[in-house]
């Protein structure tokens, strides 16, 4: 049940994302730029991190999903001339993509 979570956050990030960018609500001006840095240094940390690679990917949401939902926003802001946002959408995607295809790193005992 933890997936429906992460998935009900994804869409609602690109909900925010096609608000603030057809609409231009400062509000949602403002979640994206925030958000944008955020996830980046969360995807660098899952992809460089090694046990936290582990603690960020959920198994049960098929990798398509995520695939579709980050070229989406990179299409969306890039339509929209969120040339820096769209960028870092571009990056998350890629970073994701590759923490994916990373083998998993052995649970540690201890």
């Amino acid at each position: 049940m933890g997936w429906l979570k992460h998935v009900v956050i994804d869409l609602a990030v690109t909900l925010v994302i096609v608000v603030a960018v057809v609409t231009g609500q400062a509000w949602a001006q403002w979640i994206v730029w925030i958000y944008t840095p955020f996830m980046l240094f969360l995807k660098l940390g899952a992809l460089f991190g090694g046990s936290l690679t582990a603690q960020i990917q959920q198994p049960d949401v098929p990798a398509w999903f995520f695939h579709v939902l980050y070229a989406f926003n990179v299409a969306v802001l890039l339509f929209y001339g969120w040339w820096l946002e769209g960028t870092g959408w571009a990056l998350i995607w890629a970073l994701s993509a590759a923490a994916e295809r990373r083998p998993a790193t052995p649970a540690k005992k201890g």
